[in-house]
């Protein structure tokens, strides 16, 4: 049988290690959120860059 000691710390260990993987998965969370962001970027650029390509493939042709 343990003490009442040893039984807080092991209690206090086992609040770190829930704590530590909250943490864990709030940094994966944001990492995976910033992955996001500069998907959505990279998509807008592209976006804005193709129109760039049609208008100036209408301009080619004489279109407005």
């Amino acid at each position: 049988m343990s003490d009442w000691f040893s039984t807080a710390v092991e209690m206090q260990r086992e609040i770190l290690r829930a704590q530590k993987a909250q943490i864990d998965a709030a940094q994966k969370m944001l990492d995976a959120g910033k992955q996001m962001s500069a998907l959505q970027q990279a998509g807008q650029k592209a976006a804005e860059a193709n129109l760039a390509a049609w208008k100036q493939w209408s301009k080619l042709w004489g279109w407005k």
